[in-house]
């Protein structure tokens, strides 16, 4: 991709807050129908006006930090966790060993590939990065621009990003013949036009199969052989939109339903801004009773309230001595004695400050709705908690996520494997973050294996596999569960299966956040409570009300219990806990992967004795703070 081109586009971008009726920046652009206008092909050289102007666009994410924030998670979230190589679903059994693999590889992590995120002359960059660019570009302006690098003969090598804003679609027109194929005459591809140049580019897979296409890179011009364009083959472009019915040629945001919220809320921070810097009405008046205060008194007074306005909570304080009629009076008029300075209050800041925040909290909102991002992502806790938050991500992920990313793979996949690289076998399978679901996934494996055991199907290694646990490695493993239940049966000749139970019953390491070496409580000043289970698996439980921290000791073959305290457990888990009807049902399917644990090192000892939670009650004792 290069940036040397010539044109008179005036390339400074202006972002007003229109009214109603005033809407010059925000208008759709005049587009096509179903039938295309014919005032479209006029000018070839500059492309299809977009529907909306993709500077000003673009600009909305300078000036909106949510808006922004939610565009970056996004592409993120799509492409800047990375992706796997995998057989396509319509393949049968790849060889990974094969070439198409290896072609495939080379393309995308080769020591011969190229990736940019500019023009020539800018750093090399990673597959990720670029594919995350354009997927900003795709959410922020309406489409992604991605150039393919290629060798001399036409292989691709890796992309390089295009900045969406700069690229217009090209409107083709076409000679129509009776006896032969149409001919392309000119206004193929897609042009760039940045600072006043252009520089042209193909379509992606115009220059592969049996009637290849070429774009002259500095004219524009069309030619079906390479060796007819003086200034040769331009690079293609895969052109990827965001699709609308508002525009058929580009693809349109799905924020643009949210331009006047972050109008106003632009207004909002401006007016703020202009208010705190008293440019609008005032908040305090310096009243000044029984004389005149000379200029210089009155600058002096200035420069004491600007240097308070930066601190909301600072006091002034205007001392008044007896003055006296001297040259350096402070007064013009009027007797000393009876004058008073006093600070009077025009209006209340705070009522105007909390209008303020609630409103930009309004349009906050506002905005990450039309982007389908939950608050949480984008730091806003206020209508989020640790419970609904990770129900939020997921969903996040699987709805909106995970559908684009499966439209994004098809793109790369026919464009680049199918197109470029003769590869039907294999595709690539970007990283869903945000996914998982541990507990439930917990749930199904449990259920897995009780009905591999009623159902007498299934080894002990294939149990184990389903439940997350080490397979065995003699004899035992090749078990069916009955016959591993009838040899090692309840009556304890044989500790493995009660191991194999408590194992899956404890934490797992991954939610390990650190070790403690010893319960260190204070019974008489700490509010806490302790009991004993009546469990298989669970000997004992403290809750400390005031570190919001949940002691559980685990039961063991060996006799001494393994004790791990839980962080960060809400009081509500711990009453939840002692009522349940099974205890160890529940610290497995609401504990156990829902809260990150310590684990106690050096446990010698019973815990501490505290007082007995009554069902469904909560101490007195409890701080209410929580």
């Amino acid at each position: 991709m290069t940036d040397d081109t010539t044109d008179d586009v005036d390339d400074q971008v202006a972002l007003s807050v229109d009214t109603l009726g005033n809407q010059s920046t925000m208008d759709k652009a005049e587009e096509t129908t179903q039938l295309d206008e014919r005032h479209i092909a006029t000018d070839v050289g500059r492309g299809i006006q977009p529907p909306y102007n993709p500077e000003t666009l673009a600009a909305f994410q300078e000036l909106n930090e949510t808006h922004q924030a939610c565009i970056r998670k996004k592409a993120r979230y799509e492409a800047g966790y990375g992706f796997d190589i995998t057989p396509h679903p319509s393949a049968d059994s790849p060889n990974e060993d094969g070439e198409a693999y290896q072609s495939v590889r080379d393309f995308w992590y080769g020591s011969d590939s190229r990736w940019q995120i500019g023009p020539e002359g800018t750093a090399m960059s990673t597959p990720e990065e670029v594919l995350e660019l354009g997927r900003q570009d795709y959410h922020g302006i309406g489409w992604t621009s991605l150039e393919i690098l290629v060798e001399g003969d036409g292989t691709p090598i890796g992309l390089a990003h295009v900045p969406a804003a700069t690229v217009r679609v090209r409107k083709t027109t076409v000679e129509e013949r009776e006896d032969a194929d149409d001919i392309i005459e000119s206004g193929h591809g897609y042009v760039q036009i940045r600072q006043g140049r252009r520089r042209y580019f193909g379509e992606a897979g115009d220059r592969y199969g049996d009637d290849p296409t070429f774009v002259d890179k500095e004219t524009g011009e069309v030619a079906s052989d390479a060796g007819d364009l003086p200034n040769g083959p331009a690079n293609e472009l895969i052109f990827i939109p965001n699709p609308s019915p508002l525009s058929l040629y580009y693809g349109v945001p799905d924020w643009v339903a949210a331009m006047q919220t972050m109008g106003a809320d632009q207004a909002a921070k401006e007016w703020n801004h202009d208010v705190f810097d008293n440019l609008g009405i005032p908040y305090y008046a310096i009243q000044v009773t029984g004389g005149t205060l000379t200029e210089d008194s009155k600058e002096e007074l200035r420069g004491l309230m600007d240097n308070l306005k930066g601190s909301r909570y600072r006091t002034a304080i205007l001392e008044v001595d007896e003055f006296e009629f001297e040259e350096d009076n402070p007064l013009q008029g009027g007797d000393p004695k009876d004058v008073e300075i006093e600070l009077q209050p025009i209006g209340s800041r705070e009522d105007l400050d909390m209008e303020f925040q609630a409103f930009r909290e309004r349009n906050e909102h506002e905005i990450a709705k039309v982007h389908e991002v939950p608050p949480i992502l984008i730091n806003v806790t206020s209508t989020s908690n640790r419970a609904n938050s990770k129900e939020q991500v997921r969903e996040f992920a699987t709805d909106v996520i995970a559908p684009e990313q499966a439209k994004f793979e098809s793109r790369l996949y026919t464009i680049l494997h199918q197109q470029a690289l003769g590869v039907d076998d294999w595709t690539i399978d970007f990283e869903l973050h945000g996914a998982d679901q541990p507990q439930e996934e917990a749930q199904m494996a449990e259920q897995r294996v009780r009905a591999m055991r009623l159902a007498g199907v299934g080894t002990v290694n294939e149990a184990r596999e389903e439940l997350g646990l080490e397979p065995f490695d003699d004899e035992r493993g090749e078990m069916t569960l009955s016959e591993f239940e009838a040899q090692f049966d309840a009556s304890g000749t044989d500790g493995d299966k009660s191991e194999a139970m408590r194992a899956k019953a404890a934490p797992p390491e991954d939610n390990k956040i650190g070790e403690r070496a010893s319960v260190d409580i204070d019974v008489d000043k700490d509010p806490i409570e302790q009991t004993t289970f009546n469990s298989s698996n669970l000997d004992e439980g403290l809750y400390d009300f005031g570190e919001r921290e949940l002691f559980l000791s685990f039961k063991r073959p060996d006799g001494q219990n393994s004790l791990y305290v839980y962080v960060d457990v809400p009081v509500t888990v711990w009453n939840d806990l002692v009522n349940a009807p099974s205890a160890g049902s529940y610290h497995y399917a609401n504990i156990r992967l829902e809260y990150g644990y310590l684990e106690i090192t050096n446990n010698h000892e019973r815990l501490p004795e505290g007082p007995t939670p009554d069902p469904g009650d909560v101490p007195d004792d409890v701080p209410s703070e929580i």
